[in-house]
C-alpha cells in the first residue's frame, strides 16, 4: 500500500513520485496494469490532484508509465529502461527495471593514455591509466559490455578494491571513497557491429548490432574522471529521450502545428 506523503522532509511531489515509483519497481503495480485514477491516488497519498498529476509527468519522463488520455496510466511493460536524461550507473538501471543486477565477468587492466583517452580524461599521452571490463547482467543475463577508464591516480587515491565492482557501481565509490561527484555527462549513441570478443562476452552472433554509448563524466567543477564505451544488448533496453519543443516562432499564429 501507499503511505500518506505528508509526513517527509521533501517536497510533497518527491514523495509522491518516490512512493508511486517504488510501488511499480516493487511489484505492487505490475507491468501493463493500469494505475489508481488520480482521484483515488490524492486519497492514497494524501495529497492533491496537482502533486499527482506533477509525480506522473516525472514517471512518463523516466519511462515508468505512459499516460493514455482519457483512458489512464498504465505501468509500461518495461524492458530494462534508461532514460538518456539522468545520468545514473548500470546497476540502477538494471534495480530500477525490478530486475537482479551482477556481473559475470570483472577484468582491471593498466594501460597508458591514447590519443581518445588523453583526450577524453585531459590527461597528457602516455599518463598511466586503469580501465574496468565488466559484462553486466539483469537476472542472470548478459546485458551490457562496459569499459571504464580512470586514471590510475585517481584508483590509488581511492585505495580501490576491484572486487567491490562486481557489486557496486564505480559513481558509487568514487564518492563514498573520494567524495567526488559525477555531476554530469555527455553521451554519443552509435549503432555499432559487436567486435567478436564483445559478442562473446553478451552471447551474440557474429557482428549482432549493439547500441554502443560513449561517455565522459565531470565533476561540478568540469573535471572529466572516467571515460566510458558501453556495449548495450539493444532488444534488451528500452531508451527514452524527453524532447522540449518545438518553441513557437516570433510572429506566429496561434493555431495548431500543421
Amino acid at each position: 500500500m501507499l503511505k500518506s506523503a505528508r509526513y517527509e522532509r521533501k517536497t510533497l511531489t518527491e514523495v509522491a513520485q518516490q512512493e508511486l515509483r517504488q510501488a511499480i519497481t516493487g511489484g505492487t503495480f505490475r507491468p501493463g496494469s493500469q494505475l489508481p485514477t488520480e482521484a483515488e491516488l490524492c486519497e492514497m497519498l494524501g495529497v492533491s490532484r496537482t502533486v499527482v498529476r506533477e509525480a506522473l509527468r516525472v514517471l512518463e519522463d523516466d519511462g515508468l508509465v505512459a499516460r493514455r488520455y482519457g483512458v489512464g496510466t498504465f505501468v509500461r511493460n518495461h524492458p530494462i529502461l534508461k532514460n538518456l536524461n539522468f545520468n545514473f550507473g548500470i546497476t540502477e538501471m538494471i534495480e530500477l527495471a525490478g530486475l537482479k543486477p551482477g556481473t559475470s565477468h570483472l577484468a582491471v587492466e593498466q594501460e597508458n593514455a591514447d590519443q581518445e583517452k588523453a583526450e577524453q580524461l585531459r590527461v597528457a599521452l602516455e599518463t598511466p591509466l586503469v580501465t574496468v571490463e565488466r559484462v553486466r547482467t539483469a537476472h542472470g543475463r548478459p546485458v551490457v559490455s562496459s569499459l571504464d577508464t580512470l586514471s590510475e591516480s585517481l584508483i590509488q587515491r581511492a585505495a580501490l578494491d576491484p572486487r567491490l565492482l562486481l557489486s557496486e557501481s564505480i559513481y558509487n565509490l568514487l564518492q563514498t571513497s573520494l567524495g567526488e561527484v559525477i555531476e554530469y555527462g555527455t553521451a554519443r549513441l552509435l549503432p555499432v557491429a559487436a567486435p567478436p570478443h564483445i559478442a562473446e562476452k553478451l552471447k551474440l552472433p557474429p557482428n549482432a548490432l549493439t547500441l554502443f554509448i560513449t561517455q565522459t563524466d565531470y565533476t561540478s567543477g568540469d573535471e572529466p574522471l572516467v571515460y566510458s564505451r558501453e556495449y548495450h544488448l539493444p532488444d534488451a533496453f528500452d531508451f527514452v529521450v524527453w524532447r522540449r519543443g518545438p518553441t513557437r516562432l516570433r510572429g506566429s499564429s496561434n493555431d495548431g502545428a500543421q
